[in-house]
């Protein structure tokens, strides 16, 4: 059974079957290539250099995780998503929120709960899906890799915010950009860890492929990337190995639903309907 619970209220809505559908496996090469070692830092995406991404083909880094000189770290993930367009990748970041129980269905076993701060805008028709998400407040709780729950916050905004090249995309090379400057809130053993989070979303011949990057110890602010960990820290080993493996887990189930959940739902915007 999911590790997440659910209300009686959660099971008469119309989404709760993939609550209890059994999550999508992982591809078990993926896991296995998930080393406890870094990898060779000259192979990763350094956050000033994230615009590379609209360039065509691949990147030497695509999957992983390296550590950096200056103590911060990041992880990339790349995940298929046949079937889906960008609309429908929007779709879902507008949409998910509003309910636990649409974020609980995107991984029942690590997804507890969400708050969205700003209700109203995420419901308002006049805004396309995309700009519904522009600027909205996520509170999550989630395991992302620890065993237990833990808080988080995500300021999503729009990508120029971000220092991103718009012009770039709705084209050949991307088709949907959702990114956050990220909070996962410490406790009395480690501090707060600041993360810029980017899912970059390009097309390919069935659907589009998912490239996911995560900074630790950074936040992009006015357009530029500002490194919030403190000089001497260092990122542990043990959060973007976490991490990489929670991100590869859940994105390989939204994957799966994603296209039969847009368009069941896609016209669904009431909580609990």
């Amino acid at each position: 059974m999911p590790r997440v619970s659910v209300t009686d209220q959660d099971k008469k809505k119309s989404y709760f079957k993939y609550f209890m559908r059994p999550m999508a496996t992982p591809p078990k090469e993926l896991l296995d290539a998930i080393s406890p070692v870094p990898g060779d830092p000259s192979d990763a995406l350094h956050i000033q250099d994230r615009n590379l991404l609209f360039e065509k083909g691949d990147l030497s880094g695509e999957f992983g995780w390296w550590r950096f000189e200056d103590g911060t770290a990041m992880i990339a993930n790349r995940t298929a998503f046949p079937g889906v367009t960008g609309e429908m990748f929007d779709w879902w970041f507008a949409w998910h929120p509003i309910d636990r129980l649409r974020y609980a269905i995107w991984d029942p076993d690590e997804h507890f709960d969400v708050n969205l701060e700003d209700k109203v805008r995420a419901l308002d028709m006049s805004l396309s899906a995309r700009e519904r998400h522009w600027g909205s407040v996520h509170r999550i709780w989630e395991d992302i890799g620890s065993g237990i729950p833990e808080l988080l916050q995500a300021n999503f905004r729009r990508p120029r915010d971000l220092g991103y090249d718009e012009s770039r995309i709705d084209t050949d090379v991307c088709s949907a950009l959702v990114c956050a400057n990220t909070l996962t809130y410490g406790n009395a053993h480690r501090p707060d860890m600041p993360v810029v989070m980017t899912h970059f979303l390009r097309p390919v011949p069935g659907g589009s492929e998912l490239r996911s990057r995560f900074w630790f110890g950074w936040q992009i602010v006015d357009g530029e990337p500002v490194k919030t960990l403190p000089d001497g820290s260092a990122v542990v080993d043990e959060a973007p190995v976490a991490l990489l493996r929670h991100n590869v887990i859940e994105f390989t189930n939204l994957a799966t639903i994603l296209p039969s959940v847009y368009a069941e739902e896609k016209n669904n915007w009431e909580k609990g309907e």
